[in-house]
């Protein structure tokens, strides 16, 4: 028994010796939870708890675009000179299933398309978050194996260092305070698709036995960056797409990705665009795009291209980001959004509304009376070389018991850049073809 253990190991570790080189073959396809879904919240509830979520996720990506080198140092989440290299983080919405090992152990992650590190909090731990859970124990695990100083991954890791012998140890920390540090190891993961099926693949991740801040309801994180440490680098994933659904709709949102060769948009309802992925070196974990204006209603609205510009210094430009639910805009742009609506709806603002409602109009009671709907101007996110025309209920929030219409956009505070949140992408498929570095999108029943 203990020669058959040995010859998995090394049978693993031979795997594993050649994983930055290896191309993932075949495609996964996994559902989604949202972090809050089971919680039996009405809509507005849903839409007020993403607005907080999207202000922490806004200070975060505000950190790392526009910090020009911030490095975050210590439990307390202050900024300083020579600390570790901040991420963005607090507010991640869609979890998926998944087990690390052998045998197989479940484990909730959270999926960001903002950060690039696979982690979860393993087993003995000196500091630890709630997590929904076991945590991942890694001496039940034949397969686990820490990482030499001398692995390639390790090497990736901004700020990693060989306490133990011969060990890779990191720490990796996010614009909310959150913080992970342990030791950077390779495991088998096995991804179960919705089908059934089950795939394993060998990854390196970090095995964090000294984690503070907050997990959201997950039990760790999967990047799904650019950078090599992240899921889609790793297994050189040329496509991934998602298609989410409604928070109250009920439905799973789900998440395909490999080589995705037979296609994706079987369930479109509507024409695929395309877009070009744009890159920036000082942030090259994100995915950008070339926003160059909006439409309200019938009017394109007179905002200058280079409101949405990604700088020389890294600062401005627009990112798609799963883990953000609002769309942020800049201040100006946000108030010229606000006032085209409010030009165009003739509602008043409602007065005292709760700051994590966002902007609200007033329905009049003879007018709700009136109709069953008022009528919303639509909206058109002109990208280069498409055009998205949202449904009213990817930007807009009809709450009858208050008799309001509340943006589910915000202005992003100081930060001069443009998020697209995944309330706009809902019933849409979109995929990331990192192949083509095109971003695509299509109407969807998803």
């Amino acid at each position: 028994m203990q020669q058959r253990l040995v010859v998995l190991v090394l049978v693993v570790a031979s795997v594993y010796a050649s994983l930055a080189a290896s191309a993932f073959v075949g495609d996964v396809r996994v559902e989604l939870k949202h972090v809050d879904a089971g919680k039996q919240l009405s809509k507005p509830e849903f839409i007020r708890r993403a607005m907080q979520r999207s202000k922490a996720r806004a200070a975060a990506l505000s950190v790392v675009r526009n910090g020009g080198g911030a490095r975050f140092s210590g439990e307390s989440g202050q900024q300083q000179p020579g600390g570790i290299p901040v991420r963005p983080s607090g507010g991640h919405e869609y979890v998926l299933d998944l087990a690390i090992g052998t045998p197989p152990q479940p484990i909730s992650a959270l999926l960001d398309t903002g950060s690039d590190l696979i982690w979860t909090q393993c087993a003995p731990c000196a500091n630890c978050l709630a997590q929904p859970d076991p945590l991942f124990a890694p001496g039940d695990s034949a397969s686990y194996e820490p990482m030499r100083c001398s692995g390639q991954l390790c090497s990736d890791i901004l700020h990693h260092s060989c306490q133990q012998p011969d060990t890779c140890t990191y720490q990796y920390a996010y614009g909310d305070g959150t913080m992970t540090m342990g030791v950077y190891a390779t495991e088998l993961f096995t991804f179960t698709s919705s089908s059934g099926d089950k795939l394993n693949v060998p990854l390196g991740f970090g095995c964090g036995s000294m984690n503070v801040g907050s997990l959201n309801n997950g039990s760790g994180i999967v990047g799904f960056g650019r950078d090599p440490l992240s899921l889609v680098s790793q297994l050189s994933i040329r496509r991934f797409s998602y298609c989410l659904t409604p928070y109250t709709s009920g439905r799973k949102s789900t998440l395909l990705f490999g080589s995705l060769s037979d296609g994706v948009y079987g369930d479109a309802t509507g024409p695929v665009q395309n877009t070009p992925l744009l890159q920036s070196p000082q942030n090259p974990t994100f995915y950008y795009v070339h926003l160059i204006g909006l439409t309200v209603g019938s009017r394109r609205l007179r905002i200058p291209e280079s409101a949405f510009a990604l700088r020389p210094d890294g600062s401005g430009g627009v990112i798609v980001d799963s883990g953000t639910a609002f769309t942020l805009l800049p201040r100006a742009v946000f108030a010229e959004v606000v006032r085209a609506f409010w030009m165009q709806l003739r509602l008043p603002f409602a007065n005292g509304s709760n700051p994590d409602d966002g902007v609200c109009f007033l329905v009049p009671a003879a007018r709700r009376r009136a109709s069953s709907q008022v009528p919303v101007p639509r909206m058109v996110f002109h990208f280069q070389g498409a055009d998205l025309d949202l449904p009213w209920r990817n930007y807009v929030l009809d709450d009858h018991r208050k008799g309001r219409l509340c943006f589910i956009l915000a202005d992003s505070g100081e930060d001069s850049s443009t998020t697209i949140g995944n309330l706009v992408q809902q019933d849409m498929r979109v995929l990331y073809d990192l192949e083509a570095e095109t971003l695509s999108f299509a109407p969807a029943q998803c």
